[in-house]
């Protein structure tokens, strides 16, 4: 799953969860609002039931508690008791202009509803039926009935309903964020295409066509500025490749000629020594372009890391290096049988480089290490020194990766620029990693993981 479908997937659940909530917190609204006006519902304080337990007969006489009468005038009520031939045979705050008599047709049509616009409460008693009345419109009464079957069939229709809405709105809000991602994908891709350094293509149409232009535009713009710069580098290198050839070949000669004064070989050498160096900085800052933008295909074949290393410290050594470096050259235990996959030359420009850092960075000489070793998925290269190592900001800024050409040190120097970035380089197309740390008491050391193909 790309990351555009990865945001608009967890903004659908999102969506999605966010429906949910809301349905949640509106039940509980419902049935707040539902309790609530139940408690302040106009509804007897005291059920009719109870009321009815506060009249008594004792012998042919008919009374009432004190509780009973409280309730009646804090509910501004009345009540009367008709006996079973439907005369009123006691009464309490019952309005003057109510009959006291009544037929069971009568009691049948106001026992569930009302008495003259009264809303009333009716229960059987001892002494006959017991009626309590309330204030016109201060209560609503109302009824209804249905077979049971009808009731199922409305509770399952509400239900199908109901499911049917949220269904609904689900496949609108997903047939939206769908349409929204159709349109955005490509600017996404089109961004992480840009991000990549490669040519970028979206097509100008729709809703967000000003944008994708824009994109086009923006990546056009940024491919002609990456291959001026190639182009700059590539002509820079091979127009300086002749005429350092003859820097080298004629400042070869003076150094060697022993009829020439030792001052002026010496001058010569020193002559041929940077410009080996500029020859060397030209080639990293070739290679390096090249790398960047994926011109220079890596020719990969199982390499043994302990012959590599072997191979470029003798080329060191058989080249002359100079008396005030020594080098060293350690295998751990297993390391001799792990084959790596990379690029020969790649590698050995990667080591080369970093030798040669050592040697640069230190004038006054230092001894440098290389030990290969190994664990169950990678294949370790230590390059250390022990020379003067680098400040703790120039070694956080190493390993950020935000050493570039032209960084200098404190005294204005050239600090561990090229040559690093190159072979930081190296190592991200052979998919390693690397780390940089100084050395106790001092030197700088350079750790490099690879990962093992197979062993011997």
């Amino acid at each position: 799953m790309t990351a555009a479908q990865h945001f608009f997937r967890k903004y659908f659940l999102s969506t999605m969860s966010i429906l949910l909530l809301f349905f949640v917190v509106n039940v509980v609204l419902g049935c707040v609002i539902l309790v609530t006006a139940a408690n302040n519902s106009e509804d007897p304080h005291i059920p009719v039931k109870k009321l009815a337990g506060m009249v008594t007969e004792t012998g042919g006489k008919i009374t009432a508690t004190q509780e009973f009468s409280d309730s009646l005038i804090a509910n501004d009520a009345w009540a009367m008791l008709l006996d079973h031939g439907g005369t009123v045979v006691w009464d309490e705050r019952m309005p003057d202009h109510l009959p006291r008599n009544y037929t069971a047709t009568q009691i049948a049509q106001f026992s569930r509803w009302y008495l003259q616009d009264y809303p009333v409460y009716v229960w059987v008693h001892p002494a006959g039926l017991l009626v309590v009345g309330y204030p016109k419109n201060s209560i609503v009464k109302y009824s209804f009935s249905m077979s049971a079957e009808a009731v199922t069939a409305e509770i399952v229709g509400l239900a199908v309903l109901f499911a049917a809405n949220v269904l609904l709105m689900l496949i609108l809000f997903w047939r939206n964020t769908h349409k929204v991602e159709k349109a955005v994908k490509p600017i996404l891709t089109g961004i992480g295409t840009i991000a990549k350094g490669k040519a970028v293509a979206l097509p100008e149409k729709g809703e967000l066509a000003e944008i994708n232009a824009e994109l086009n535009h923006a990546g056009a713009k940024l491919q002609k500025k990456d291959l001026a710069r190639t182009e700059w580098i590539n002509g820079i290198s091979h127009d300086i490749r002749t005429p350092l050839s003859i820097i080298l070949g004629y400042a070869g000669e003076i150094e060697d000629d022993g009829t020439l004064p030792g001052e002026t070989q010496t001058q010569a050498g020193m002559i041929r020594r940077q410009a080996e160096k500029l020859r060397r900085l030209v080639s990293d800052l070739n290679l390096a372009s090249r790398l960047e933008y994926s011109m220079q295909p890596a020719a990969k074949t199982l390499i043994s890391p302990v012959e590599l290393a072997r191979q470029v410290m003798s080329d060191f050594i058989n080249n002359g290096l100079d008396e005030r470096f020594h080098l060293d050259f350690h295998v751990d235990t297993g390391a001799e049988k792990v084959m790596i996959e990379g690029d020969n030359a790649l590698l050995t420009r990667m080591l080369e480089n970093l030798i040669q850092n050592s040697i640069g960075h230190n004038p006054d000489g230092c001894n440098i290490s290389i030990t290969v070793g190994t664990d169950q998925t990678f294949c370790a290269l230590k390059v250390e020194d022990t020379g003067s190592g680098v400040s703790e900001p120039l070694l956080k800024r190493l390993n950020q990766a935000e050493i570039f050409p032209g960084t200098q040190n404190e005294k204005g120097e050239a600090a561990h620029g090229m040559g690093v970035k190159l072979v930081r380089q190296i190592v991200k197309v052979h998919r390693g990693k690397i780390e940089f740390s100084n050395a106790v008491p001092h030197g700088l050391i350079v750790k490099i993981g690879f990962p093992i193909h197979n062993r011997i």
